[in-house]
């Protein structure tokens, strides 16, 4: 089966979602994640009107700034509009397993309203060891079994550890690579040797670490069919 790639919508404006959105799947991606949190709160209502000709195959992230999200608002704004996202049934909601387990009621709202969500956790400094790893994945079953964790890698052997995480993850549908140059490798071997559902990609400009372009990951995809 073909690697399936989500490419990483930045906004800065409300018209460019369906504008970039257009352009990541005319470069061959398969999903998009619109990242919400770029836009002000003020924008935020029109946003959800913009993108629901996409949710389909969107990803609807509101990233908080303490897991590397950009919203400028408040905690309790955040989670007020995270409740508006969900309503919008989009392939997936991504929510940080803090944001969870310090929600109880968004929790069983989105168990409630049957909201696909994709747990995510990040670590910005390394790549920690791997039984502390399995112990958050632990943790992120009870929400879903859509979980993405993301670390950073200090040399390349942070990436391959985080591959094998991957024989872990059993009767999940698992989404782990690293940040920055030596994490590259992960990016792009998640869906290979990984069993990650799609891997992520940017436009032109990276909107995290290490992230390839569309044009990147598709060439590489088409080479390594070629092997």
């Amino acid at each position: 089966m073909a690697a399936k790639i989500c490419a990483s919508i930045a906004p800065d404006d409300v018209q460019s979602i369906t504008k970039q959105a257009g352009l990541a799947f005319e470069l061959g991606a398969d999903y998009v994640e619109i990242r919400f949190d770029f836009l002000r709160p003020e924008q935020l209502q029109a946003a959800i009107e913009s993108a629901k000709g996409i949710k389909n195959r969107a990803i609807f992230t509101l990233r908080s700034k303490d897991q590397g999200g950009k919203f400028a608002g408040g905690e309790q704004d955040r989670i007020k509009w995270l409740y508006r996202l969900a309503e919008q049934k989009p392939m997936l909601l991504d929510v940080e397993l803090d944001t969870l387990e310090q929600n109880d009621e968004l929790a069983d709202f989105l168990e409630g309203q049957k909201t696909p969500v994709l747990v995510s956790w990040h670590d910005f400094q390394k790549t920690p060891p791997n039984d502390q790893i399995a112990d958050i994945l632990s943790e992120m079953r009870i929400y879903s079994n859509y979980v993405k964790i993301v670390t950073a890698a200090n040399n390349v052997e942070d990436s391959l550890r985080l591959l094998e995480m991957y024989e872990t993850a059993i009767g999940l549908n698992p989404i782990f690579f690293a940040m920055g140059e030596a994490g590259v490798i992960s990016r792009v071997l998640c869906t290979v040797i990984g069993n990650a559902p799609f891997t992520y990609a940017s436009i032109e400009k990276a909107v995290a670490p290490g992230q390839l372009t569309v044009k990147q990951m598709k060439k590489l995809y088409d080479r390594m069919k070629m092997l």
